[in-house]
């Protein structure tokens, strides 16, 4: 049965990671989908994440690298990867039971889409494996069609998908890979490129467990707005325009800029960043330039230039 079934390779980056990527690996290992590889690429840990690693065997490749972002860590798992399918996990998340069988199933029926992803649920620290809830495998998966299809355009709206439910044909693959370059929003920046190369399949089952981590860097202020650039950097490659001619209205991605710079200045604004905040809220003022809140906030920001805690 295995010889019958095309491998497919899933991708672990992890970085001091100990605590979690034991029951990560094991979530993948537990899939009943027989032919697979797991490929763990460890960037730079410094804890004992090789040793529980290691502990799995041959049933794990495991590739060590100098500390270079997960980004470059999934490019060298997916240099690596044999399979005709790719899938990812992170190190601290785990997969659903029994999702594995039904994606590859679902991409060997339907030539047409070159991705299958799912839903994902947030779950905290303490969340363990053994709650986690296996797919309904007794029936196809629904397709949801609002989220499917040719979807690049709407990606500018908001980002519905998450990696770690996804399952990626191998040759979609050879135009697209991490940018390294993004060490926040990575994930966003991935999904654009993939949407501009292929139509994407919404399965509405749960696939995927995402742990939310209060220590990480996300959750904490940066000089870069990389999601603005992200966006940037895929109009100025990709255009405003899905492969079936769908686009997104500049009027629309204005607002949309607004709203992105707005936030982002409101954030720094928090964190006492007031000169960098100032410098997003005037940037939100010129792409929408009749709405008040920005104003507000320049005000504010102006008021609290004397105890500015921004990074030099």
């Amino acid at each position: 049965m295995q010889n019958d079934l095309p491998l497919v390779s899933i991708i672990i980056p992890v970085y001091n990671g100990e605590k979690y990527i034991g029951e990560c690996i094991q979530s993948v290992i537990n899939q009943s989908y027989p032919n697979k590889e797991i490929i763990v690429t460890d960037d730079g840990s410094t804890d004992h994440s090789r040793q529980v690693v290691e502990s799995f065997g041959d049933q794990v490749i495991y590739h060590y690298q100098d500390n270079a972002g997960s980004a470059v860590a999934r490019n060298t798992g997916i240099a690596n990867a044999r399979g005709r399918y790719i899938a990812f996990n992170d190190g601290d998340d785990l997969w659903a039971p029994e999702r594995l069988m039904q994606q590859v199933r679902f991409l060997e029926q339907h030539p047409d889409y070159g991705v299958a992803t799912g839903r994902f649920q947030h779950v905290n620290q303490h969340f363990k494996l053994a709650s986690a809830v296996a797919v309904d495998d007794s029936k196809p998966p629904k397709v949801d069609e609002t989220m499917s299809g040719w979807v690049y355009h709407t990606l500018f709206e908001c980002s519905w998908y998450h990696i770690i439910a996804a399952l990626v044909r191998a040759e979609v693959l050879e135009h697209v890979r991490f940018n390294p370059d993004f060490r926040r929003g990575q994930d966003y920046d991935f999904w654009l490129q993939l949407a501009h190369h292929t139509r994407i399949a919404q399965l509405e089952n749960n696939y995927a467990y995402y742990r939310k981590n209060q220590e990480s860097i996300s959750h904490r202020p940066h000089p870069r707005n990389y999601r603005a650039e992200i966006m940037e950097h895929n109009l100025r490659i990709h255009g405003t325009s899905s492969q079936d001619g769908r686009n997104i209205s500049q009027e629309r991605l204005n607002q949309l800029f607004h709203m992105v710079w707005f936030e982002y200045g409101y954030e720094l604004f928090l964190a006492g960043w007031y000169r960098l905040a100032l410098s997003s809220f005037n940037i939100a003022r010129r792409c929408s330039p009749l709405r008040a809140d920005s104003y507000k906030f320049i005000v504010r920001c102006l008021l609290n230039l004397y105890k500015d805690r921004s990074p030099t």
